[in-house]
């Protein structure tokens, strides 16, 4: 993967927020001056042939357009906030185009607004995703088939990503160069060009969104369960039985279907709350491990290393580096 050169497109069409188009691009391209190595060829598509023009009122000619024969490895999708109707009447050939793309396995980013077109498309049917606040309601309405998580900042499903608003669409840009060049470059970019990396949003699972690209709906239905209630005190007995199962069934279900016991998921569940409070909060380690469901901060802690490979506050540092030393200076400085 360390060798491979990336194919990113941009998608944007009539309305696009400019902001979207050339701050993600940007932080691609810092990748590559980063590491000194072209990991991303970034273009911008176009519906045809015509430049687009941005929410800002200027043009914005593309690189590339649907109608040319290109592959891509990943495709965003700008934000948009306009007359959704309108945008499909006047670009009709997009969710054909992303179809094709998607078969043949690009990833799919919809930045806030922008992922109505993988709705439109077809892609989210079934599937969670979430979208720019004030899209939420009308997205419900036109796309009934898809999950909308209307509390979730960033959401994973079925290889396509979306984002809820321009802070954590930064945050989503950073996870995507996780996906494609490694944790150690995305750490060291985000520390370069994030302002405040202490985001205040609720928990984001993508560490275990991966676990939901199954089909079976009683492990779905415990998976919701356990989303919102993982800091409780759980008896996998109750939880079988509340999603209709004999606790045998239902590990064995859970299994099969995330690929790990529910035990472990729960155990993933409560480190991501915790990665995010460490991050985003002053809290001591004791008060994190008690608010997401440790009664024993030992096991915490070591049950938090052995799934990040460092302990809490390893983790915190890392995240949140502290000020540096100020050099004191004297009357003969």
């Amino acid at each position: 993967m360390e060798d491979a050169e990336w194919r990113v497109a941009m998608l944007i069409y009539d309305g696009v927020w400019g902001s979207s188009v050339t701050g993600a691009l940007d932080f691609f391209e810092a990748v590559n001056l980063r590491a000194r190595k072209q990991y991303f060829h970034c273009d911008i598509v176009t519906p045809d042939t015509k430049p687009v023009v941005l929410f800002n009122g200027r043009e914005q000619a593309g690189d590339q357009n649907i109608g040319q024969a290109n592959q891509y490895d990943l495709i965003l999708l700008a934000h948009y906030w306009g007359d959704f109707d309108a945008c499909v009447e006047q670009s009709p050939h997009i969710p054909h185009w992303l179809r094709e793309q998607y078969q043949q396995g690009a990833v799919i980013a919809g930045l806030n607004g922008g992922i109505f077109w993988a709705a439109e498309a077809g892609l989210l049917d079934g599937h969670h995703a979430t979208t720019f606040w004030r899209n939420h309601r009308e997205f419900q309405l036109r796309y009934p088939n898809t999950h909308w998580q209307e509390n979730q900042a960033l959401a994973l499903d079925a290889g396509i990503y979306s984002s809820n608003g321009q802070s954590s669409a930064i945050d989503l840009c950073i996870h995507l160069v996780e996906k494609f060049c490694g944790e150690d470059l995305a750490t060291s970019l985000a520390r370069d060009i994030t302002f405040d990396n202490r985001r205040n949003y609720n928990l984001t699972l993508f560490n275990i969104a991966g676990m939901r690209q199954h089909m079976d709906e009683g492990v779905h239905k415990a998976q919701d369960w356990l989303d919102g209630n993982y800091a409780d005190k759980i008896e996998m007995a109750w939880l079988a039985d509340h999603v209709g199962m004999s606790k045998r069934t239902f590990i064995r279900r859970f299994q099969k279907a995330t690929g790990e016991n529910p035990s472990r998921y729960l155990q993933r569940l409560r480190i991501e709350a915790a990665k995010h409070r460490l991050v985003n909060s002053d809290e001591s380690i004791k008060t994190i491990g008690l608010t997401i469901g440790y009664r024993d901060i030992s096991y915490f802690s070591q049950t938090f290393k052995t799934m990040t490979k460092v302990t809490p506050l390893q983790y915190r540092k890392q995240l949140r580096p502290g000020p540096k030393p100020v050099k004191n200076i004297s009357a003969d400085d």
